[in-house]
């Protein structure tokens, strides 16, 4: 329980919207895949030389959330400026008692350790500004949000909601290739709740604030990542999608990826 609770005490002091400067290890979903999070780790580098910024989904589905968890805060523990927890959707109350998170820590502990996760969650900050360039979140952005400072303004110390600027940041998608050219937001009944955004509403929100593009999860990508340039091959990407599970539920036969922004350069 100490850890977690020393590990939520920080958190509890970090902004809605955080900030990280490069270098910078971004990382997508884990879901539990602990192995592959210590390979990730190994390979990446040393957290003393390197700021990392994880966006989300670190538990449900995979066996190993519970490790999963308890690594991430003991690193967060010792570097609480270089390694940035963003949460994800499946940081919640209502996911993890859907899927397999709640079970997992009840069976092995009981339901006072699984309550100071859920302390835990509410805590984690939801939209990084990456090296003032970039603006990371776990889903996507939301019609509610025009300027990235008003992230601040949400009330994260709560379960997320159903609708409005939260969860957005949680569960919005973008559109598919084809209809995001043109499009601006849709409903995303594939998620039943939130929307689906298009090329209009991010290439505004972008230039608004004078970023260069949106990092996040949230999505299985089959080569581990996805860039949604919609419409010009050999422009710069509006957004990038980054997912970190390998072999997704032992299902997917995905690849896993991280993204490094160092000296400017992905």
């Amino acid at each position: 329980m100490k850890i977690i609770t020393m590990g939520c005490d920080i958190f509890k002091k970090e902004p809605n919207l955080v900030k990280i400067p490069e270098p910078v290890v971004v990382v997508g979903d884990i879901h539990g895949q602990y192995y592959d999070l210590v390979h990730m780790l190994n390979k990446a580098g040393d957290p003393q030389k390197l700021n990392y910024l994880f966006m989300g989904d670190y538990v449900d589905r995979g066996i190993f959330g519970l490790e999963c968890m308890m690594l991430l805060i003991a690193i967060k523990i010792n570097f609480p400026k270089k390694f940035i927890l963003l949460r994800g959707n499946h940081e919640s109350r209502n996911m993890t008692e859907s899927f397999t998170f709640r079970e997992e820590v009840v069976n092995r502990f009981d339901n006072q350790v699984y309550e100071a996760f859920m302390e835990l969650f509410d805590a984690l900050p939801i939209a990084c500004v990456v090296d003032e360039k970039y603006l990371a979140m776990h889903g996507g952005i939301s019609p509610e949000l025009n300027m990235i400072e008003e992230i601040n303004s949400v009330n994260r110390f709560q379960e997320i909601p159903l609708d409005g600027l939260f969860c957005d940041l949680m569960w919005a998608d973008p559109m598919k290739d084809e209809n995001a050219k043109h499009g601006e937001f849709a409903e995303n009944p594939e998620r039943e709740c939130s929307n689906y955004f298009g090329k209009k509403p991010v290439k505004k929100l972008l230039k608004q604030n004078k970023l260069m593009s949106i990092f996040r999860g949230h999505q299985v990508q089959v080569d581990g990542f996805k860039m949604h340039r919609w419409g010009n091959k050999d422009s710069f990407p509006y957004v990038i999608t980054i997912f970190s599970a390998p072999n997704y539920c032992g299902y997917y036969d995905n690849k896993g990826s991280i993204l490094i922004l160092d000296e400017g350069n992905l």
